[in-house]
């Protein structure tokens, strides 16, 4: 009979349960019901086993621990209905959010990415340093290129005059040489001088 509802009647349950969780699938109110339930349940056996293994089977371990899993389910229910009532906590608009927000990045993440950052920054400095160390490498080749063929060009201007300086040299001593020659006596001519002793 609980099926069949009045036309526009609706059931207490259900206007309860209208919110619903943004974490789960579970209507709000149930999800805070269980949840305040097994923290009680929790807080209860703890102070059971407390009161029975250390404290002579007293009663108030008992009901401290379920008056704390109580307080904790209490606090989880509010902040689940009224998450203003936290501290630091503020709802935008919905102008302000965006379609699929970004969860905050850990601290190992932000490392990653400023590694990932340093290591490209490296990457392009050492590249710039290639292409530098190339251009550098081409035109220490063409000055040396330059300055081969201007000394080889010496070189060879070197050699044409030392080749012609020798020649020179040569044509003096031959030309000495004939003078010398030609002043030399002959034996026949020695014979005919007189000694005197």
């Amino acid at each position: 009979m609980s099926s069949e509802k009045p036309h526009g009647h609706l059931a207490s349950e259900d206007v309860l349960n209208k919110k619903v969780c943004t974490l789960c699938d579970l209507p709000q109110m149930d999800l805070c019901l269980s949840n305040t339930i097994v923290k009680t349940g929790i807080g209860f056996s703890a102070g059971v086993v407390l009161s029975v293994l250390f404290l002579r089977r007293r009663s108030w371990p008992v009901w401290l621990g379920t008056g704390f899993g109580l307080g904790a389910g209490y606090t989880d229910c509010e902040r689940s209905f009224n998450p203003v009532s936290v501290p630091g906590v503020r709802i935008l608009p919905l102008s302000q959010t965006t379609a699929h927000p970004q969860p905050p990045s850990s601290r190992f993440t932000q490392l990653q990415d400023r590694v990932g950052d340093l290591f490209g920054e490296a990457k392009e400095q050492a590249q710039h340093a290639v292409d530098n160390t190339s251009d550098i490498r081409a035109a220490a080749h063409e000055r040396f290129t330059e300055l081969s063929k201007s000394g080889k060009e010496t070189v060879e201007k070197h050699v044409s005059n030392l080749h012609e300086k020798t020649q020179n040299i040569a044509d003096k001593i031959v030309e000495t040489g004939k003078g010398l020659v030609e002043e030399i006596p002959t034996p026949a001519a020695a014979d005919k001088k007189v000694r005197v002793v």
